[in-house]
C-alpha cells in the first residue's frame, strides 16, 4: 500500500501531499503526477526519511506539472480526446491518412498500427476501444520517429563534430529530449509533430549537453553558435507543445531525481 506523506511539515500546502510506491525495477527515485496525484517512485531499500526534502527540492516541476494537469482537464472539458483520421508529421514534411479497420473472424482485443502506400496508417483491432486504438498510434508514432529522429541526430553530431554514446526513443509529456553524463540522448517521438526548426533545435540543445552537462552561460553560447536562431526555435517548441493533439494525453508528467 503506498505510504502518503505532505513534505514532511504539518503546515504543507495540499501540493506537497503524495504518495510512495516502492518498485523493485527503480534504479532513482522518479516523481510521477497523474490524475490522482503526485507519486514518488523509489527503489527497494531506498530510506524513506529522505523523501520529504526530495520532494520540496522539486517544488518548482510540481507546480509546474499540477499547472499542466490543470489545463489538460480544462483542454479535454473544451475538446473531448478523438481518434484523429489524419496525423501531420511537420518535422517531416509527411501527412498520414488514418483509417479504421474493425478485425475480422472473432472478436480480437486491442489495436495495431501498419502503414499502407499512399501515406496511409491502418489500425485494425478493436477500433471501439479508444484507449487501445491511442496506444496503438503511440507506438506507431515512436517507431516512427526512430527512423526519422535517430539518422537525423547523427548526421547533425556529424555535421557538427558532436559524439553521443546512443540514442533512445520516449514519449514524454514534459521532456522533449535528455543527456545523460555517458552521452545517451533520449528523443521524444512526439518532436516529429513540431516544425522542423523546433525539432532540430531540441537535438542540437542535447547534443550540446554531450559538452555542457549544465545550463550554464557556456552551454549557451554553445547552442548559440550552433543555432544561431535558438531563441526563435525555442518559442517555437513551447507554442507546439501547447498544441498537441489530445489524442497523445495520457500522464501530465515525470521527473527524474
Amino acid at each position: 500500500m503506498p505510504l502518503v506523506g505532505n513534505g514532511g511539515r504539518s503546515t504543507e500546502p495540499a501540493s506537497a501531499e503524495y504518495s510512495v510506491r516502492v518498485s523493485a525495477r527503480a534504479r532513482r527515485v522518479r516523481l510521477v503526477m497523474t490524475g490522482r496525484g503526485l507519486e514518488v517512485v523509489v527503489p527497494r531499500g531506498y530510506p524513506h526519511r529522505r523523501i520529504p526534502g526530495l520532494v520540496e527540492s522539486k517544488r518548482a516541476w510540481i507546480e509546474k506539472a499540477e499547472e499542466r494537469l490543470a489545463m489538460r482537464r480544462r483542454r479535454l472539458e473544451a475538446e473531448p480526446p478523438r481518434l484523429p483520421d489524419r496525423i501531420a508529421l511537420p518535422a517531416s514534411g509527411e501527412e498520414w491518412l488514418v483509417e479504421y479497420r474493425p478485425a475480422g473472424g472473432a472478436r480480437r482485443s486491442g489495436a495495431a498500427a501498419r502503414e499502407a502506400a499512399g501515406y496511409r496508417l491502418v489500425v485494425t483491432g478493436d477500433i471501439a476501444d479508444y484507449d487501445a486504438c491511442r496506444q496503438a498510434l503511440c507506438r506507431w508514432l515512436s517507431r516512427r520517429a526512430r527512423e526519422e529522429l535517430a539518422p537525423r541526430l547523427a548526421w547533425l553530431a556529424q555535421e557538427r563534430g558532436f559524439r553521443y554514446e546512443k540514442v533512445c526513443i520516449r514519449q514524454q509529456q514534459t521532456r522533449w529530449g535528455s543527456c545523460s553524463r555517458r552521452g545517451s540522448v533520449s528523443l521524444n517521438a512526439r518532436l516529429l509533430l513540431m516544425p522542423v526548426g523546433a525539432m532540430e533545435y531540441v537535438l542540437l540543445h542535447e547534443l550540446c549537453h554531450t559538452v555542457e552537462m549544465n545550463h550554464s552561460p557556456r552551454f549557451w553560447a554553445l547552442v548559440e553558435r550552433n543555432d544561431p536562431d535558438y531563441r526563435a526555435h525555442k518559442k517555437l517548441v513551447r507554442t507546439a507543445a501547447k498544441n498537441m493533439p489530445t489524442w497523445l494525453d495520457h500522464e501530465p508528467g515525470e521527473e527524474d531525481m
